[in-house]
């Protein structure tokens, strides 16, 4: 009697083991924002390269015909605004992507890869050149430091910060290079394509490369510029030329910072979702999701710098009216310009806007 009751309680047990994981399964679909961005990101991305291309193409123009490159902030600026013409070259094509539901070839996808995260880390360390430019500017550096202010520095800071982008790039490229080769995956601009791999020490390094370059070195180097330029404000006044330099620089690096930060955080959360014990199926879609959000949000900053420049530079605002004239005098400078129109004044007074 005993051994006929045992059976089937042993069976009755492993039933009920199964019923429960099966039905904790069907409570927690594996949803995504596939379809929201499907209808969302072509309009959305078609509308950011149209502005971004035109607005981007301006400050360049003013940058090298009007403001000229005679002062090292202008040679940031120029490549900060061409590291965000890399990054919106590749917005069409992601964009593309997502409406018809397909993926991209392996060259295409390499190419955009290459293009949108050169532009991205060019962006985060062309950023981070211009806050310590206007802190030396602010804090009046001398002797060493000095030579930091002077163009062939300037020059030369711009070719360094160009290679160091590059080098960031290429374990994203090898990862993608291995991973074409043994599976079929969506290359998409929503989401990174190294994510939820089966290689998760890749996925860990590439996060985390990624949030060192994005986020950290920004935000460490703001950190400590913000304080300098927190002590040194008392004895500027608010029309001070570097002061004027000061507030877009900075303002610039915060809308980078609010921008990407968010992205950056959500994907570190993704990626090492296991050691904050975020791996069950409701918080690992919600963090896929965040991902993918984010990024599309995060995306559209590459046209938000030069309309930052119209704000807060009148300077900028001058010759943007005088090459939307385009009659007259174009080719002469508007007068009394700040700073950057003084080339004749020595390339070394690099204190001003």
């Amino acid at each position: 009697m005993a051994n006929h009751t045992l059976a089937p309680e042993e069976d009755y047990d492993v039933l009920i083991v199964g019923d429960l994981d099966n039905s904790g399964t069907e409570q927690c679909p594996r949803d995504d924002a596939t379809v929201l961005l499907a209808r969302v990101v072509p309009q959305l991305y078609t509308t950011v390269f149209l502005v971004g291309l035109l607005d981007n193409f301006w400050a360049v123009l003013i940058l090298v015909k009007y403001k000229g490159l005679g002062h090292v902030e202008n040679i940031y600026f120029l490549n900060l605004a061409i590291s965000n013409l890399c990054f919106l070259l590749t917005l069409p094509f992601w964009a593309h992507a997502t409406s018809h539901g397909g993926t991209l070839g392996h060259p295409m996808c390499i190419i955009l890869v290459t293009l949108s995260s050169v532009g991205l880390h060019g962006e985060a360390l062309f950023n981070a050149l211009l806050i310590l430019q206007s802190s030396l500017v602010l804090f009046h550096v001398s002797s060493f430091f000095s030579a930091a202010r002077k163009v062939p520095c300037g020059i030369i800071t711009s070719v360094l910060a160009w290679g160091v982008a590059i080098l960031v790039t290429l374990p994203e490229l090898l990862f993608h290079k291995s991973r074409v080769g043994t599976q079929q995956y969506p290359c998409l601009l929503s989401r990174p394509h190294f994510l939820s791999g089966k290689d998760t020490s890749w996925e860990h390094s590439l996060t985390v490369k990624t949030n060192i370059v994005v986020l950290l070195v920004p935000l460490l180097v703001f950190t400590v510029c913000f304080v300098i330029f927190l002590r040194t404000r008392k004895t500027l006044g608010s029309g001070d030329r570097k002061y004027d330099l000061a507030k877009l620089v900075f303002a610039i690096m915060v809308v980078f910072l609010l921008m990407w930060g968010p992205y950056n955080v959500a994907l570190f959360l993704s990626t090492f979702k296991k050691f904050f014990s975020l791996s069950d199926c409701r918080s690992s879609s919600a963090l896929d999701r965040s991902v993918q959000v984010t990024r599309v949000i995060a995306s559209t900053h590459c046209c938000v710098n030069p309309l930052l420049c119209v704000l807060l530079d009148e300077a900028f605002r001058r010759h943007l009216c005088c090459c939307c004239r385009l009659g007259g005098d174009t080719a002469r400078r508007p007068p009394e310009d700040p700073a950057h129109d003084r080339p004749r004044e020595g390339l070394e007074q690099s204190t001003s806007v």
